[in-house]
């Protein structure tokens, strides 16, 4: 029987937006993901966001040209993520911790090197559908919490998250403390963790402090691996994951960006 949760709508509603605090999201892609989704994903979030909203993308072998904006900040992933993560390859013969880690240590430079208020990462899929502003982090991760994610507890899978859609209060007194933590389950994989993916790498550096958002609470339903798309911040983001997305009609993320 599948477990439903009180439906709740945004309880801010878009209302209490602070234009001061710098959002600083974040995500990779290669060129085979920014030719089929990045493009579109990385269009959606320029004409939905405000100026206080900025994309860093962490780009593998792209050759394509970026929009020239201040709201777009592209890195090298092989200059500054390939050392790291060859360096993990050497501790695993796992193709898919291996593939996921690529993820983490672009997660992992962010969260050392860029400053701002808050760090979101968003996988490459995600998109922007209205326009959206600060006021969400009321719902995602207030100045309270240390860090907003979906935990995967609903799905009984241990320690692990999505980690897809995260969000990091920079602002934090844990927040130097969670980095360090983030960063050692990277070094040596921790015995309370299964895999070593970066979902529960992710997971289990936020379950070391108090004060985490577990955003699977709101929920409507846990059938799914996608909970952005079954919780109240689907009304401004929207996550096609995995083989969704080969299912989706021609034209399907021209009309998001529209």
């Amino acid at each position: 029987m599948v477990q439903k949760f009180k439906k709740r709508s945004l309880p801010i509603e878009l209302k209490g937006n602070n234009p001061r605090l710098k959002c600083e999201f974040v995500s990779t892609m290669d060129q085979y993901y920014f030719d089929r989704f990045g493009c579109f994903m990385i269009d959606s979030f320029l004409k939905n966001t405000p100026d206080n909203f900025v994309l860093h993308l962490y780009a593998e072998k792209i050759n394509s040209k970026f929009t020239k904006t201040d709201k777009l900040k592209v890195y090298d992933w092989n200059h500054v993520c390939l050392k790291n993560w060859k360096d993990f390859c050497n501790k695993t013969e796992n193709k898919k911790e291996v593939k996921f880690a690529k993820k983490g240590f672009a997660f992992l430079h962010a969260l050392e090197n860029i400053k701002g208020d808050y760090i979101i990462w968003v996988d490459a899929d995600i998109f922007f559908k209205q326009k959206i502003d600060t006021s969400f982090l009321n719902y995602a991760c207030s100045k309270k919490h240390l860090i907003g994610l979906f935990s995967h507890d609903y799905l009984n899978l241990g320690i692990s998250a999505e980690s897809g859609f995260v969000v990091v209060n920079q602002n934090h007194v844990d927040y130097k403390e969670f980095v360090k933590q983030y960063k050692v389950s990277y070094e040596q994989k921790p015995k309370e963790i299964e895999r070593w993916y970066d979902g529960q790498v992710c997971m289990y550096a936020a379950k070391q402090f108090k004060n985490v958002n577990d955003l699977s609470f709101t929920m409507y339903d846990v059938d799914t691996h996608t909970p952005l798309n079954h919780c109240p911040m689907n009304e401004f983001l929207t996550h096609e994951k995995g083989p969704t997305k080969k299912n989706l009609v021609s034209g399907y993320f021209e009309r998001l960006i529209e």
